[in-house]
Order: C-alpha cells, then sequence, then structure tokens
C-alpha cells in the first residue's frame, strides 16, 4: 500500500498590521539639503608651472590628423613657440591671447580638487568610509569655463629638459612652459557643513598645498620646486 505524500505548505510571512487593520510601513526621513559657500584664497610659496597637457593633445590630434592614431603623419611640426602658447590655460573672457602679459589666465577647478582630495590621506586620516564622505562633502567652484582665474605679478618662460617615455625608450626633450611667481588663486568652495566645518576645509587645503601642490614639479611628485601654496579666506 502507497504512503501518502505529506503536503507542504510554503510559510509567508505576515506583515504586522496596526490596530485598525491598516498595514504598518516604514517611513524613511531624509534631512533637508544643507550647503554653504567659503571663499579660500591659495596663495603660491613656490613657483607655479602649468602645462595644458588637454589642450595641448587637441591641437596635435589636429596636426598629426587621423583621428590621432600612431599611424598618423604630422603635417608639420609645432615649432617651440606654438608648444609654449598651448601649455597655457587660458581666461574665455581673456581679450589677450597667450602669452600676452596682459592675458587673463587660470587652472582648473577639477585640478583644485583632484588636488585636494590626494591630500586626505596626508591629514593622517585611513579610513576609506572616511575618506570617501570626506571627497563628496564638497567641490570647487570655477569662475569660468572650467577655470579658477590666476592672479600673479610675473610671468616668465621656463625652459628645461625632460625625459619622455620609460627606461630604455626615455627621450630627453625641451619643454617650454609658463611659469607664475608671486601667484593666488581665489576659489569658492562649497561643502557639507555635516561633515566638515570651515577650519576642518581650511586645514585641509593647507595640507594639499604643502604635501601635494598644483601643476608640474609640485610635491605629490617627489619633486616639491613648484605649485605649493598656503591658504587664506575672503568673502565670496
Amino acid at each position: 500500500m502507497a504512503k501518502a505524500k505529506k503536503k507542504m505548505t510554503k510559510k509567508v510571512p505576515v506583515s504586522k498590521d496596526n490596530c485598525d487593520g491598516s498595514v504598518r510601513s516604514k517611513v524613511i526621513s531624509i534631512p533637508p539639503l544643507t550647503q554653504e559657500t567659503i571663499g579660500l584664497r591659495l596663495v603660491g610659496d613656490r613657483p607655479l608651472l602649468v602645462n595644458n597637457k588637454t589642450g595641448m593633445a587637441k591641437i596635435l590630434d589636429d596636426i598629426y590628423g587621423n583621428d590621432g592614431k600612431k599611424t598618423g603623419t604630422p603635417h608639420r611640426k609645432p615649432s617651440n613657440d606654438e608648444l609654449y602658447v598651448w601649455a597655457f590655460y587660458t581666461m574665455p573672457k581673456s581679450k589677450f591671447p597667450a602669452p600676452s602679459p596682459k592675458g587673463l589666465y587660470g587652472i582648473p577647478a577639477s585640478g583644485i580638487k583632484k588636488c585636494v582630495d590626494a591630500a586626505i590621506r596626508t591629514t593622517g586620516i585611513t579610513d576609506n568610509t572616511t575618506i570617501g564622505s570626506i571627497g563628496k562633502s564638497f567641490f570647487v567652484l570655477a569662475d569660468d569655463g572650467g577655470l579658477c582665474q590666476l592672479k600673479y605679478k610675473r610671468l616668465e618662460r621656463d625652459v628645461r629638459v625632460v625625459n619622455t617615455g620609460s627606461g630604455q625608450k626615455s627621450v630627453p626633450t625641451m619643454r617650454h612652459r609658463p611659469m607664475f611667481y608671486d601667484w593666488s588663486v581665489d576659489v569658492r568652495v562649497r561643502y557639507n557643513p555635516k561633515i566638515m566645518s570651515p577650519e576642518q576645509l581650511i586645514n585641509l587645503f593647507m595640507h594639499a598645498g604643502a604635501y601635494i601642490g598644483w601643476g608640474e614639479m609640485r610635491a605629490q611628485k617627489k619633486q616639491g620646486e613648484c605649485g605649493g601654496f598656503y591658504v587664506t579666506t575672503f568673502n565670496p
């Protein structure tokens, strides 16, 4: 005689109901957005060596053609004067083209943000979650065209030998780049005051100026001759 199979029943979780029969739901509370803006003046304590690699790459792509492929042959070789001009970050509102000393020049707001983000670990913070929270709690506002305007007292054409490539394939090349002296940049920083106070933000930017820097030959690249700064405040 065959045994009858035991019928299996699946238990379905039942939501807890209120006394009146309605289903109880979980309410998520999202606090209002809180943002503040502070004006920070980055004052250079070392010269600023600038090299607009992105702008130069676009121009060289036009010269070499073939959509930047290595098989492209140059229509002509850029002169050192052209390479020098292309190394500037020129403000869109500038009435004078590079390399005029009357021109308006800047540095990318995104570059300043990357500089400060890289400085978080130099403060002694090593927890990745905390580092991520700090990095997402502020950003730098650009003045125009993604740039923060640069103020300076003296501009010189820096010419020096650099090695391009790596290892045995490295080739010495003369580089022509703008060097700014007695420079400063006013940046507007929007931040979350629930995560960082103005004093903490200033301290972080101070670490960035001392241990990271901006531009070529900065401290982050284990050189430190250029791109260092300290921080003061201004009313944005």
